[in-house]
């Protein structure tokens, strides 16, 4: 038989260790509810992505910035609020209806106020559309546009609450050239070698190739008895000259010798049913004018 103090002893440490390993339980308990009050499950809204549906405008036209907006935090957002600003060059017009959940207003031709319901823990926004007027921008010139998030609450990072575009707009260009028949294979224009016109027998097409999708831009001539063509074409955009002639064609070396009387086809796309041949990519700007000419030769 034990003495009744060691007995008490034992039920004094058993007592206080249980009291111990409570507060310690409690704690841990407590630690999610410790998390969310000291901010811990926070929203981190961001302007993930903003882009334009049309990458070249033109002075009087109507484009869209399109932004994507999420929430890359651990706890769920109040409502959003973002303003999307309109620069010197650009105003407003009516917003469009269709962006689910999305509400903007024009504020005046400077800015959008827009508003969303909040977004939970890594929920995106539907995709928010939102208008422009080319109106005074300068052809050639890049106009940025800008959009902020104006945070309800504390947020975990404030460092993307903002992102923007630029979009160029567009102003027009000549971009002319002649086709002739390289006799001798040269790569070079002699004064007797002479122009291919277009016709079934000689040059079908020329066109402009554009591969942005989101730009506009193009055109297309018929060669002139004298080889030579010309299209004033929309700027701001990556284009190729391409040309089609008879399959009795072929197309002579290029680059080679005197820029002035040189060949500045490069590639051979077919040969059959007709010849496709093209430039090398270059980028057309404002009032910049072009010249690519192409040589050809029969074909053996």
């Amino acid at each position: 038989m034990r003495p009744r103090s060691l007995s008490r002893s034992i039920r004094r440490t058993f007592s206080t260790s249980l009291a111990t390993l409570a507060l310690v339980g409690g704690a841990a308990a407590l630690a999610p509810a410790d998390a969310v009050a000291a901010g811990r499950l926070q929203p981190d809204l961001v302007v993930e992505l903003m882009m334009t549906n049309v990458l070249n405008p033109a002075e009087g036209e109507t484009f869209y910035a399109q932004i994507d907006i999420r929430n890359n935090g651990t706890g769920a957002s109040d409502p959003i609020s973002a303003t999307v600003a309109v620069p010197v060059g650009l105003r407003t017009t009516t917003p469009s209806v269709g962006d689910p959940g999305w509400t903007c207003t024009a504020v005046s031709t400077t800015s959008y106020t827009c508003s969303h319901p909040q977004l939970a823990a890594g929920g995106r926004a539907s995709r928010l559309s939102v208008p422009f007027v080319v109106t005074g921008a300068a052809p050639g010139s890049k106009v940025p546009i800008t959009t902020s998030i104006t945070p309800q609450r504390r947020e975990a990072n404030t460092d993307y609450n903002t992102g923007s575009v630029t979009v160029a707009i567009s102003g027009t260009c000549v971009i002319r050239g002649s086709v002739w028949h390289d006799l001798d294979r040269d790569g070079q224009r002699e004064a007797d070698e002479p122009a291919i016109a277009g016709g079934p027998d000689g040059v079908l097409d020329v066109r402009l190739w554009n591969r942005q999708g989101q730009a506009i831009g193009g055109g297309s001539a018929t060669v002139n008895p004298d080889g030579t063509w010309s299209i004033t074409a929309r700027t701001e955009v990556l284009y190729e000259v391409r040309l089609e002639a008879a399959a009795t064609y072929g197309r002579t070396v290029a680059d080679v010798g005197d820029d002035a009387t040189d060949s500045d086809i490069v590639t051979s796309y077919q040969f059959e049913p007709t010849l496709l041949v093209a430039s090398a990519e270059f980028e057309a700007v404002h009032d910049g004018e072009y010249v690519v000419d192409a040589g050809l030769v029969s074909q053996s």
